[in-house]
């Protein structure tokens, strides 16, 4: 019987782990849709406001605004993963430290596996950092 439970326990991690790696895909797919779209946006609207004052139609001025409003919700958009993964990271290292606790109650052992950093964490630098 406990041969099964530490098995479920595994089991329960690898799921955990499948589900976090899928999650960080996701990320990753939003992040670069955003990094694709930034530079046509910052482009095209750094080509508007060069153009002088006098020399812009009512359309330009629109355009300009549309795209300012894009920049902000592109920036704002990539703020929000970041938050997200940090958001997931805490909510990872309280599940991970549960489940330790039930593997310790139930089999008196202790695993203290050192975590990898996640490809995302490399990402955006959201690892602990080493103190000199």
């Amino acid at each position: 019987m406990d041969g099964l439970m530490v098995e479920w326990f595994n089991l329960i991690r690898n799921k955990q782990v499948a589900i976090r790696r899928e999650s960080e895909l996701v990320y990753i797919g939003k992040t670069q849709d955003l990094e694709e779209q930034q530079p046509s946006v910052e482009q095209e609207l750094r080509r508007l406001m060069d153009k002088p004052e006098h020399l812009k139609t009512s359309w330009d001025r629109k355009r300009e605004e549309e795209l300012m409003a894009k920049l902000v919700e592109i920036v704002n958009d990539r703020n929000a993963i970041i938050d997200g993964l940090d958001e997931d990271r805490l909510r990872e290292e309280e599940e991970d430290e549960e489940l330790n606790k039930m593997m310790m109650n139930f089999t008196g052992i202790k695993k203290d596996k050192p975590k990898k950093k996640s490809p995302m964490s490399k990402l955006f630098n959201l690892g602990k950092k080493k103190e000199a």
